[in-house]
């Protein structure tokens, strides 16, 4: 089964600070039957003006992946010295117990960024955070695994049965994924336009994707994806 969910059904929520969209319930945005897919919690397509940004605030028992795509984040945690994280960084940030932290945008452009929200393997852990640098350009026709709790090669670890990969397609190239019955993926396209499965996607929409041993994604145009890779964890929660 592969669901397309459109652009139009994210959930905006902006204010003066920012505009971010919602892709699963999250803060004051809450629908019963959109709140994770497998271990996949949260997806928040964040746009943070300048001088702006989101102040102290509290996880727990979460792995926050962040992909940032245009700008720059400075990310604050206690007295330990800020993280700056710039196009093409991740940031596997592991709540365990509990964290606070803020994230600000002090350069005078917009910044752009992925938040993704996996529920973790074990509780309990000590809270940690790990960075690293993978291009603002990712390799034409592949995916590239950039956090993982499956040994991907050259990911940040996490601890989740999980792995978030970022892609990028040429026109008229293809890639074919494989899952097992236990999995799910997730899809969200952010430039271009893509096939799943032969059924078009614009900019914006996601693809959620369940009991398919496998499925092809084909560029229209030039396209650049966020694709995550979860356990099911139990029941489907449907929208």
């Amino acid at each position: 089964m592969i669901r397309r969910v459109a652009s139009q059904k994210r959930h905006l929520a902006a204010s003066q600070s920012a505009e971010n969209f919602l892709l699963f319930s999250y803060g004051d945005y809450f629908e019963p039957g959109n709140v994770r897919w497998g271990g996949l919690r949260f997806f928040n397509d964040d746009l943070i003006h300048p001088a702006c940004g989101f102040p102290l605030h509290f996880h727990d028992e979460i792995e926050v992946v962040t992909i940032v795509v245009a700008g720059e984040i400075r990310q604050r945690q206690g007295v330990q010295p800020p993280v700056r994280l710039r196009p093409g960084d991740v940031q596997v940030l592991s709540a365990g117990t509990g964290v606070r932290h803020a994230e600000m945008n002090e350069c005078p452009g917009q910044a752009h960024l992925y938040q993704v929200g996996i529920f973790p393997r074990a509780p309990g852990l000590m809270p940690t955070h790990a960075e690293a640098s993978f291009g603002a350009l990712p390799p034409p026709n592949e995916l590239v695994a950039v956090a993982s709790g499956q040994n991907k090669v050259g990911a940040i670890p996490m601890n989740a049965d999980a792995t978030v990969f970022v892609g990028s397609l040429e026109p008229y190239q293809m890639i074919e994924y494989r899952m097992t019955p236990d999995r799910r993926a997730f899809l969200y396209l952010t430039r271009g336009a893509l096939t799943v499965n032969g059924v078009d996607y614009e900019v914006g929409d996601q693809a959620r994707i369940a009991d398919e041993p496998e499925f092809m994604v084909g560029a229209i145009d030039h396209s650049d994806f966020v694709l995550v890779d979860v356990p099911t964890l139990g029941q489907t929660i449907h929208e």
